[in-house]
């Protein structure tokens, strides 16, 4: 692994590339992680999903969002547009570090969503959305049902900017009102082919399934995984998925000949 930093010299982006082991390919991987508790939840699951995508020969990079992790930026200034030029700045220093010649992007929860739209301007080869947030206003009617429960609830509110705090993460009203206007179903993704998996059968996973189901480069898997990765236990450890994360990985080696 190389933590490096990329992109603006005045607000640089933080990432770690994982470079390939084995026979090198002469394709990329981008992760994309999710916000707030479940980027720190999920750390450890996409560490070892870059990992494993490297020793099959793949450039990997994962990388930190403008005001978020160890990007420059503050949180409270980030917007959609913002987080999307962040994730075409990391594509771009992927191909110019790997040179790589195919890129394939992974994206988990609102880091699925804000992935698929990306997707419009990277010419993916390969999309993978692990449990994707369907909307930005399905992301947030989900926080706001459970941000008034549990013995941190006072911590959660929307302050008088528009601000909605969070687990002690705070979405600026700009990011809000842009993730508002972002609906993968109303959209197709822009890749060759699409990986939806998810965890669990749960509804939003249903309605993204039935708007895409028709599309030919879409394919579906339900993969239960014993380890949550949103799970913390008793003892404040994170269970890995691992059921998710080899599903992952076997989807990106089904195709052999892609190695250059």
């Amino acid at each position: 692994m190389t933590p490096l930093f990329f992109g603006p010299s005045a607000e640089p982006l933080f990432g770690v590339y994982h470079p390939p082991g084995g026979r090198p390919r002469s394709e990329g991987v981008l992760v994309c992680y999710p916000f707030g508790q479940e980027y720190m939840r999920a750390h450890r699951a996409n560490r070892q999903l870059a990992m494993l995508l490297a020793k099959q020969g793949y450039h990997v990079l994962r990388f930190d969002y403008s005001g978020t992790g160890n990007s420059s930026g503050v949180l409270a200034d980030a917007d959609l547009e913002q987080w999307l030029t962040d994730i075409s700045a990391a594509a771009e220093e992927l191909r110019e570090t790997a040179g790589i010649t195919h890129l394939h992007l992974i994206g988990l929860r609102l880091g699925g969503l804000l992935g698929a739209v990306a997707s419009t301007q990277l010419e993916l080869d390969r999309l993978v959305l692990w449990d994707p947030v369907n909307s930005g206003a399905a992301y947030e009617a989900e926080l706001q049902e459970v941000m008034h429960l549990g013995d941190e609830a006072h911590n959660n509110f929307i302050d008088d900017d528009g601000t909605l705090y969070f687990n002690g993460f705070g979405l600026s009203k700009a990011l809000r009102d842009g993730l508002a206007g972002a609906d993968l179903l109303t959209m197709e993704p822009r890749a060759k082919r699409v990986f939806h998996v998810v965890s669990s059968d749960y509804p939003e996973g249903q309605k993204l399934r039935s708007a895409w189901q028709q599309l030919p480069n879409y394919e579906f898997s339900l993969t239960p995984a014993p380890g949550d990765w949103n799970y913390v236990d008793d003892f404040g450890g994170i269970l890995l998925p691992q059921p998710i994360i080899q599903a992952i990985v076997g989807w990106f080696g089904e195709d052999e000949n892609s190695r250059a």
